[in-house]
């Protein structure tokens, strides 16, 4: 019975633990952009954000269909801030550091794999009247739509908040080029 018990625990947790199917990524990188909405108090005051962003990660774990992962990704952009008479041209920083969840059932290979994240963000940013920077956090939704075994396109949806002087609630809309293995 010990043995049968043992051999159930190690079975359960090689399936936990398990390495990739042959096309399932471990670690991806993604190029792409986004455009930030402010939704909180300085709705009146900021335009739409154009930015570019570089990110990658790497899947650590595996429950049952479910890899999950560390994320990270550098964002620069650039924005207006309409000012009661003067506008300022803003250069938006941020860098984003989280997890990252996404669905891959290991019997196919999926062509749509949908995808969780949530963590911590720094942003900073930088104009001729306008200096700030602040920390908060983030949370996400996206969909990769795999193109072959390591190309990927994908778009996402984000909405974060931030305390710089004056707390910001943003949507980000977005898209990225991802190559994965």
């Amino acid at each position: 019975m010990r043995r049968w018990a043992l051999g159930l625990g190690a079975s359960a947790l090689l399936w936990i633990t398990a390495g990739p199917a042959s096309a399932e990524p471990t670690w991806w990188v993604t190029v792409g952009g986004h455009a930030a909405i402010e939704t909180g108090r300085l709705s009146d005051i900021l335009g739409i954000e154009g930015a570019a962003l570089v990110g990658g990660g790497l899947y650590l774990f595996r429950v049952g269909p479910v890899l999950l992962g560390g994320d990270a990704e550098v964002t620069a952009g650039r924005r207006t801030a309409d000012l009661v008479t003067i506008r300022d041209k803003l250069d938006v920083y941020r860098v984003r550091f989280g997890m990252r969840t996404s669905w891959w059932h290991e019997y196919d290979e999926p062509r749509w794999v949908p995808y969780a994240r949530v963590g911590g963000v720094y942003r900073t940013d930088r104009g001729d009247f306008i200096g700030d920077d602040g920390v908060g956090w983030y949370v996400g939704l996206g969909l990769e739509i795999r193109l072959s075994e390591t190309w990927s396109i994908s778009p996402f949806v984000s909405y974060e908040a931030i305390s710089l002087s004056v707390d910001t609630k943003s949507f980000l809309f977005g898209f990225g080029l991802t190559f994965s293995y």
